[in-house]
């Protein structure tokens, strides 16, 4: 038995030091960091998910033989030498780590100083910021999440927020502060002194951004994937409308039309922009659930938004 578990650990040994080479070499010729690449690159991503996944897998090789996690990633040179040394290819940079909890939790960090960085580790289980190729998709679902928790507030207090903060104050909406995936800035947020008014703005400090959000109206940049991003905003604001007219008449509307005769949504009859037909929109009897969707004929379509919550 005893010779089995060596010998699971001596081949488990030489794949980390074989994935971990490419990492190593990263690192400058004199030993020290510099910033080589930015965040965005996809390849880095992925290279330096593999490197803390190697890192996790000796911090677990590492409590097998000891029954404790290490104190810091030299430790780990005992079962696997070499690997404290692996670098974020993004930032030639070694991953940081911190144990805490009395021992019983560790956790392993990207170390590139940008936000976001390419995620953690923590006892063994991975979270990653999402692709690039998203960001501009989740910045936008970040927004008219917001959106739709301003057309709650405003239902509740006939205003909206002077602060974004006050949407988890009140209990609405604890995610308040859930930043841009791509700089990791929490949202500008201005509002009137009478608070009638509001904008959302994407916090990219850079042109152009995600786009903006103002009154419930969602204006993203031009969208290059066919018209996804367009219907899935239109979608938006007849949810926020939908969650404001709620506010008003405790219930969502039979049908569509009622945003516009209520005086909540003067454009309630936005199309697909892939093909131009009106949105599908269901209730309830007693008008307390709503549904709006893509009526793009296709399979899948463009999603659909279900009592605020949307499935992109």
């Amino acid at each position: 038995m005893n010779k089995l578990l060596i010998s699971s650990a001596l081949f488990f040994l030489l794949l980390l030091l074989s994935c971990g080479d490419s990492a190593v070499s990263m690192m400058d010729p004199d030993g020290g960091h510099a910033f080589s690449a930015p965040a965005d690159n996809p390849e880095h991503a992925e290279m330096c998910h593999d490197n803390m996944e190697d890192l996790s897998a000796a911090i677990s090789m590492f409590y097998a033989s000891t029954n404790s996690y290490p104190d810091n990633l030299i430790e780990l040179e005992t079962v696997a030498p070499g690997i404290s040394s692996l670098t974020c290819p993004s930032c030639n940079l070694t991953y940081l780590y911190e144990l805490k909890n009395s021992g019983d939790v560790w956790t392993v960090t990207c170390p590139l100083p940008d936000e976001p960085n390419h995620g953690h580790i923590v006892n063994g289980q991975s979270s990653w910021p999402p692709d690039p190729a998203v960001w501009p998709e989740v910045c936008h679902s970040n927004m008219t999440c917001l959106a739709s928790c301003m057309a709650m507030f405003y239902g509740c207090y006939n205003r909206y927020p002077e602060e974004l903060s006050e949407l988890g104050t009140s209990g609405i909406y604890e995610f308040w502060d859930n930043p841009c995936p791509a700089c990791g800035e929490v949202y500008q947020y201005t509002t009137n002194s009478i608070g009638d008014t509001y904008t959302i703005h994407c916090p990219m400090p850079t042109e152009p951004t995600h786009g903006y959000v103002i009154d419930g109206i969602c204006y993203w940049p031009p969208d290059p994937s066919g018209g996804i991003e367009a219907c899935r905003s239109n979608m938006s604001s007849l949810g926020s409308a939908c969650a404001m007219f709620y506010g008003q008449e405790n219930r969502y509307p039979i049908h569509l039309k009622e945003l516009g005769i209520s005086g909540v949504m003067g454009n309630w009859d936005l199309v697909c922009p892939s093909c131009g037909e009106l949105y599908s929109y269901s209730s309830d009897p007693d008008g307390q659930t709503y549904l709006v969707q893509c009526p793009l004929p296709n399979d899948p379509g463009h999603g659909f938004i279900e009592d605020g919550i949307v499935s992109w």
